[in-house]
């Protein structure tokens, strides 16, 4: 099984390095009732090698289903021929519901972005998240859904929408590998432009 597994993953990989496609490696910890994560991350789309990030962060449970996150991203975006560097203080509100058919999650979460050239700026991005309540199917996938809205809160214009479409696969002895489709639509001058990725990550 796991190797029809690790078969999987490298095959898609290999197909991934042909297309827009974004790797992730999470890293866990539980410290008390705390969990401390740490997210590596780098991006390739048509022009290349564009994104890279590094965040830490410490999730607290605030009540049953409440959970608060607070989070910091160094992240570097080439453009012009040179890394731009965005620092990113995060602070985050989850909220879960499951049941027997779903588990639900929403997120809101604020970030302040310090870049360089640019003025500091705000946003909020929302995301709603349904998962199956547990795998199934020979390979014990668990699919889900989620869409996230993203708000310039100076002028609460509507600006981005992610769509995520993919599977959780099951733990391994090197982590838990999901992978989903990533569908984006930005407004640029007034209008919607599309763009896509692939994104394969790995929770440790």
């Amino acid at each position: 099984m796991y190797k029809k597994l690790i078969f999987f993953i490298v095959t898609l990989t290999t197909i991934f390095s042909q297309i827009n496609h974004q790797d992730k490696i999470v890293v866990k910890r539980l410290v008390g009732l705390s969990t401390l994560t740490f997210d590596f991350d780098g991006r390739v789309n048509e022009t290349g090698f564009f994104h890279k990030h590094l965040d830490l962060g410490i999730h607290y449970p605030i009540l049953s289903t409440w959970t608060l996150g607070l989070k910091y991203r160094t992240q570097y975006r080439f453009k012009e021929n040179k890394w731009n560097l965005e620092q990113r203080p995060q602070i985050e509100i989850l909220k879960a519901i499951k049941n027997q058919k779903v588990k639900l999650q929403l997120r809101t979460r604020m970030d302040y972005r310090i870049r360089e050239g640019k003025e500091d700026e705000m946003r909020n991005r929302s995301r709603i998240q349904f998962k199956a309540p547990k795998p199934f199917t020979f390979f014990q996938i668990t699919p889900f859904i989620s869409n996230e809205f993203f708000f310039a809160p100076k002028t609460w214009n509507y600006y981005v929408n992610w769509t995520a479409i993919g599977f959780d696969l099951p733990k391994t002895k090197i982590g838990k590998p999901t992978i989903f489709y990533k569908y984006v639509n930005t407004k640029i001058d007034g209008e919607w432009e599309p763009s896509y990725t692939f994104v394969f990550k790995l929770t440790i």
